[in-house]
């Protein structure tokens, strides 16, 4: 359809001109105005899928992630046996084996994990959506 094509990508507009009204009154005034139609910013996809596994291999406070990675939302899910979950080095929150935890915006380089029992290796994978 003609005159349509602006509606092809819209990810950014806040306002579309629709056009332009030509009014004469009757007593042969002019008038020209232009229509505005409100348009929500579409909400944009996040990026790549984020996927990794770690089994602990000693009962330190290990880091997920060693650099920056940002995720908009995150599942953690702990397999074979409890772990500790904490930030920046500071371990205190159990997670059961076969448990899942989630977060939303979070940076995982910032999450720690530590065996909750000695000796027990326990896996934990991430699954999220990158920013």
């Amino acid at each position: 359809m003609p005159g349509l094509s602006i509606f092809k990508d819209l990810s950014a507009a806040t306002s579309v001109i629709l056009g332009k009204v030509r009014v004469v009154d009757s007593g042969g005034t002019e008038a020209t105005e232009t229509t505005h139609h409100s348009v929500k910013t579409l909400p944009q996809f996040g990026g790549n899928v984020y996927s990794k596994t770690m089994t602990m291999t000693d009962d330190n406070a290990t880091r997920f992630e060693t650099s920056a990675k940002k995720l908009r939302d995150a599942v953690i899910i702990v397999t074979t046996f409890n772990m500790l979950l904490g930030e920046t080095g500071v371990v205190v929150y159990p997670v059961a084996a076969t448990n899942t935890v989630g977060f939303t915006r979070v940076d995982i380089s910032t999450l720690y994990f530590q065996n909750a029992s000695s000796g027990s290796n326990g896996t934990i994978t991430i699954l999220g959506t990158e920013e």
